[in-house]
């Protein structure tokens, strides 16, 4: 039996194809990505109506960090060959129905249309959309500590 009882399939696959690692879990780091990603939540909420594609970049940055506390406090990490899609992949399928969750996908194909933009038409961000953003990665944050807190995970 897996360790990883929701999405273990797609873990174990992660890890095969070597875009997730297993480490220690660290309890210190796991609190050092969650003080970034609260840092950057706050930083875009002071971008958002002056620069509002700075503020959903790092409010995705902040929602995907949280992801990765996540992963952390199981023992996971990223690894450069998997990146952030890894992240939002195993985040989907651990806790397909959880608040802010579900949406740092949406987020991410939004970061690479800003960042990357591509021949069709582009659609600047605007301040509502930072905003949005925003509230996001709010939700991720209170669902990340509510797992966290709860022990719906344990640590490996």
């Amino acid at each position: 039996m897996s360790r990883w009882n929701k999405g273990s399939e797609v873990v174990e696959r992660l890890l095969k194809n070597g875009e997730l690692e297993q480490v220690p879990a660290d309890s210190i780091r796991v609190d050092e990505l969650i003080e970034q990603a609260r840092k950057h939540i706050n930083s875009a909420s002071k971008l958002a109506e002056e620069n509002p594609a700075a503020a959903l970049i790092l409010a995705y940055d902040s929602a995907r960090m949280f992801g990765t506390a996540l992963l952390a406090h199981q023992g996971l990490r990223p690894t450069s060959r998997g990146g952030h899609i890894v992240v939002v992949e195993t985040m989907n399928e651990q806790f397909p129905n959880l608040e802010g969750l579900k949406s740092i996908d949406r987020l991410r194909k939004r970061r690479n249309a800003v960042e990357y933009p591509g021949p069709s038409a582009y659609s600047p961000v605007t301040s509502e959309e930072a905003t949005e953003a925003i509230i996001v990665a709010e939700a991720c944050l209170k669902t990340i500590i509510k797992i966290i807190d709860a022990g719906i995970l344990g640590v490996f």
